[in-house]
């Protein structure tokens, strides 16, 4: 299904995720449902993410609403961002990250209200953005000279 998502392939991937549990009586995992989650949400199919994720078996499903939201900015879909930010909260999940994008997504709408009221809800819970950062193994640059 990783190989659907990244060629664009979503009926493909449908069929491969229902003929699974169909013909061959497997259970997807968390993992199943996230490649499926990260197509649909690539490729705009938001409602079809959502009720993906709500009709999951899993109880803990952070990561799959977390993609829904990071989707929800580049699609601009800002009640469905709403949506997933609260599902975030009440699995008690919510990362400095999380509101960052929910904040941006309220900027790129100009509703500078909720913009104002999600950075506030940051500082009054010393919620702090953490700075980026990468690392590069020169091990393995070595090896290339």
């Amino acid at each position: 299904m990783i190989a659907c998502s990244h060629k664009g392939w979503v009926d493909k991937a449908r069929w491969y995720f229902d003929h699974m549990v169909k013909k061959h009586k497997i259970m997807p995992e968390i993992k199943h449902y996230g490649c499926m989650v990260d197509l649909f949400s690539r490729f705009g199919l938001l409602e079809e993410t959502h009720q993906m994720i709500t009709t999951s078996p899993f109880q803990n499903r952070a990561i799959l609403w977390r993609t829904l939201l990071g989707a929800c900015r580049t699609q601009g879909k800002m009640e469905l961002a709403q949506v997933s930010f609260q599902q975030l909260a009440k699995l008690k999940s919510l990362t400095d990250g999380d509101y960052v994008l929910l904040s941006n997504i309220y900027a790129e709408a100009e509703r500078w209200d909720e913009v104002e009221r999600i950075r506030s809800e940051m500082t009054d819970l010393h919620v702090s953005k953490q700075v980026g950062h990468s690392q590069i193994d020169m091990t393995e640059c070595d090896k290339l000279s």
